[in-house]
């Protein structure tokens, strides 16, 4: 694919744009069934939830979308709650591959990007996608396109330093010495 990001803020073709598996709809019908379930006071739910999640799965397959163009990765989801997320290249820092044994049941992958500063096991959610067809691929391709965004970046400065390495390491001696004495 070649054509230009339509998206607001985006610059650069879009290389490849990610199909999204229909498995996700029963998928998630049986992961909020389990949480209702596990709750014990959402046991009544249940069937409330089948009903509707017949509507909402078809919206939320609909309203995801994920694609890889020269400079990021643009996300899109949510049916009620929307979210957009463009995450640039040069801020990835891994691309990841995930499952559970609800999601291998139903023959779906998980890929999670992850940022510079992200921390903790839930940060940067916009960046998990369940349900990518050919997920190996879509995350190879943004692994592939995120080195060719390095590479072409002209390389940081180096760190200054004070004076040669010898120098520098017998200044770090010197403070701890004078730390030492202090305390």
């Amino acid at each position: 694919m070649s054509e230009q990001s339509d998206r607001p803020g985006v610059t650069g073709e879009v290389l490849l744009e990610a199909q999204f598996d229909s498995k996700i709809s029963p998928y998630y019908r049986w992961l909020v069934s389990l949480v209702l379930l596990i709750t014990l006071v959402g046991i009544p739910l249940i069937p409330l939830w089948l009903i509707f999640s017949v509507w909402y799965g078809r919206e939320y397959l609909r309203r995801i979308s994920a694609r890889l163009t020269t400079q990021a990765v643009e996300i899109r989801k949510g049916v009620f709650f929307r979210k957009e997320a463009t995450i640039p290249l040069d801020r990835i820092t891994d691309v990841r591959l995930h499952d559970d044994p609800l999601m291998r049941m139903h023959k779906l992958r998980g890929l999670k990007v992850e940022t510079a500063g992200q921390s903790g096991q839930n940060a940067g959610s916009e960046g998990d996608l369940i349900g990518i067809i050919d997920a190996v691929e879509f995350r190879d391709a943004v692994l592939l396109q995120r080195q060719r965004v390095l590479d072409a970046e002209p390389s940081a400065a180096p760190a200054k330093s004070v004076g040669g390495t010898n120098e520098l390491l017998t200044e770090i001696r010197d403070i701890l010495e004078r730390m030492e004495a202090k305390g």
